[in-house]
């Protein structure tokens, strides 16, 4: 039997030694990738930007089409042009959205595709109407189909992506849609993913909620300086709601008043000196109080016994005054 190649009207180039040396070592996966980057000058000039139509024409999750890519890249098929990072340099490039490239789906393409995938009738007719209380309209079933068909998100990832917008307080799918592409862009896609994202945002939330009890700011929305001041003391420095409370506790001893802002200084002191938990902190006190009365006791200058304590202590207390005022 004799083979003719059909090029039509063009063709690509594969990398021969790939083809002649190692074909037989390479996976499917592998492969596929191979293929599909020799085929598509778009995906090689930037990933990023057109990750989303590599899933969906690899049908391949964003992960495994990665591993697959540095795979291939350390067999020496693919050169890549990604510059080191010096280790200061801590900024991760922001990864472009997908969101403006998604494609509109025609009723008829919309029908199609819910009839021809089982799991997607389900989260429509079945799992949906249970969530939000309501059937699916023809717009919302354009969105499922979109998550579905063109992020390739599986119907568990999608039915906790719904349910998580449902327990905040939202059943739109204009929500769910943005939801959902803010995790595809934070490469949280799969449903173990999505679980440790909810997680982390519910232990954000009840953080908050104890903190502005703590600091009695009641039901309003906090202000952008707030939120970042919370942001900075849970994931810049770590600290749980036991450290914030110690932080507060002093606060009020010093000024009387709650204050974020001489609350945050405490914790920026204890943070510059690798005081991470309560424990050590607890004994930083313990000790800061035993050296300022052997200072005081050895007729040393008092200023030396403030400099080294922040607890009950004036030079501390008119230091962060100035600094910070009184809120």
């Amino acid at each position: 039997m004799k083979i003719n190649l059909n090029y039509k009207d063009s063709i690509i180039n594969v990398p021969a030694e790939a083809v002649a040396g190692n074909l037989g070592d390479m996976t499917a996966e592998e492969l596929k990738v191979l293929l599909y980057i020799c085929s598509d000058p778009g995906f090689r000039a930037d990933t990023d930007s057109n990750r989303a139509y590599a899933i969906k024409t690899l049908d391949m999750q964003w992960a495994a089409i990665e591993s697959a890519i540095s795979s291939l890249t350390a067999r020496g098929f693919l050169l890549s042009d990604a510059p080191e990072q010096e280790p200061h340099e801590t900024k991760k490039k922001a990864k472009a959205s997908v969101k403006a490239d998604s494609p509109v789906y025609s009723k008829d393409e919309t029908a199609g595709i819910i009839g021809r995938n089982a799991d997607l009738h389900r989260i429509i007719n079945d799992d949906v109407p249970r969530l939000t209380g309501k059937a699916v309209s023809q717009n919302e079933a354009m969105i499922l189909v979109s998550l579905y068909d063109y992020l390739r998100l599986n119907a568990q990832s999608i039915v906790k992506i719904i349910e998580y917008c449902r327990d905040n307080g939202s059943v739109s799918f204009r929500v769910v849609e943005r939801t959902a592409y803010s995790l595809f862009d934070a490469d949280i896609t799969t449903p173990d993913a999505i679980d440790e994202y909810i997680k982390r945002e519910r232990q954000k939330n009840e953080i908050t909620e104890k903190i502005r009890d703590l600091f009695g700011l009641g039901k309003r929305a906090l202000v952008a300086r707030e939120k970042e001041q919370i942001k900075t003391w849970t994931e810049t420095y770590g600290y749980g709601i036991d450290v914030i409370g110690r932080a507060y506790e002093l606060t009020i001893e010093s000024i009387n008043e709650p204050s974020l802002n001489y609350a945050g200084a405490i914790m920026k002191r204890w943070s510059e000196h690798g005081l991470q938990t309560l424990e050590q902190i607890d004994n930083d006190i313990a000790n800061g109080k035993t050296e300022q009365k052997k200072t005081v006791r050895s007729g040393k200058k008092a200023v030396k016994a403030e400099a080294e304590s922040f607890d009950a202590d004036e030079f501390i207390e008119a230091a962060m005054k100035r600094s910070y005022g009184k809120k």
